[in-house]
């Protein structure tokens, strides 16, 4: 194992406190246990199973794993390909909405990193600053670059060159914030347009309403959930935005064709899986 312990340096909005990568050995483990910080993990080859909130899940290569302060947890590698992973541990006034934005929550601290994405080489990066005279900064630059590229959503179809910086702006925000109440006047507001000029936009260049879009978004991000077989429908209601299941289950179907719980079996019958882990 290889590990840098950092200080701080009077850093407040996000500051690394330690960084590390590792070689497992067969059915090594940590916890249960609970931190006082974050701790983000990427799998860089092999795998391993991550428990938390009552739930196990099997883990490998490109995904990533957080700890969240105070919660308990637990993690083994896999007895035939132990993983290799390399992780930071943070903390901060602006690590919440970080990690918010990267995508990850108590009710989803797992997700996949794109790809097309230089997350890999990001975290291969970790040990080469350990001799730097100004690590510390250039480890929590470096985390701010990897909540960045997180960031950019994964499911989300690409937008034409000719959309315009309002709709970007616009769409970036639902992106990211699609898991809120957000209204139609938040969203022209934040990209400083009157609503029905926000709406005419949307209409001419995508053929849809800002509602629509949202609701796109919400469907996409619901599926991804559905797909993994961990939460439950009033979870992943919460988790897309949605404080009533039965409207979350009423606007899946008119989007997708199928209840959510249909969409659910379905994608376990093609992914050939008869049953989801629980610790």
């Amino acid at each position: 194992m290889e590990f840098i312990y950092t200080e701080p340096i009077g850093l407040t909005d996000l500051a690394v406190l330690e960084v590390g990568t590792e070689n497992c050995l067969p059915d090594m483990s940590f916890g249960p246990s609970v931190r006082d910080m974050y701790i983000l993990h990427y799998i860089h080859s092999g795998y391993g199973t991550y428990s938390t909130g009552g739930r196990t899940e099997t883990l490998g290569p490109g995904e990533l794993f957080l700890v969240m302060p105070d919660t308990v947890h637990s993690y083994r590698a896999d007895p035939d390909e132990p993983w290799h992973y390399s992780w930071f541990g943070f903390v901060g006034t602006l690590a919440p909405r970080l990690v918010e934005l990267a995508g990850f929550s108590v009710l989803s601290p797992v997700r996949t990193a794109d790809s097309s994405l230089s997350v890999e080489s990001l975290f291969d990066n970790l040990m080469s600053l350990r001799k730097e005279p100004a690590k510390e900064l250039l480890l929590t630059a470096l985390l701010y670059q990897i909540f960045g590229t997180l960031a950019i959503p994964d499911d989300a179809p690409p937008l034409r060159a000719d959309v315009g910086h309002h709709i970007r702006n616009a769409v970036s925000f639902m992106n990211t914030r699609y898991a809120d109440r957000i209204s139609l006047n938040e969203i022209a507001d934040y990209v400083g347009l009157d609503t029905k000029y926000l709406c005419r936009l949307f209409q001419q260049r995508l053929s849809m309403s800002p509602y629509r879009y949202l609701t796109d978004v919400r469907m996409r991000k619901a599926c991804r959930l559905l797909r993994r077989q961990l939460l439950g429908i009033a979870e992943i209601a919460q988790s897309v935005g949605y404080q009533d299941p039965l409207m979350f289950s009423r606007m899946f179907k008119r989007t997708i064709g199928l209840s959510p719980t249909a969409y659910r079996e379905k994608a376990k019958l093609e992914s050939g899986t008869t049953s989801y882990e629980t610790s």
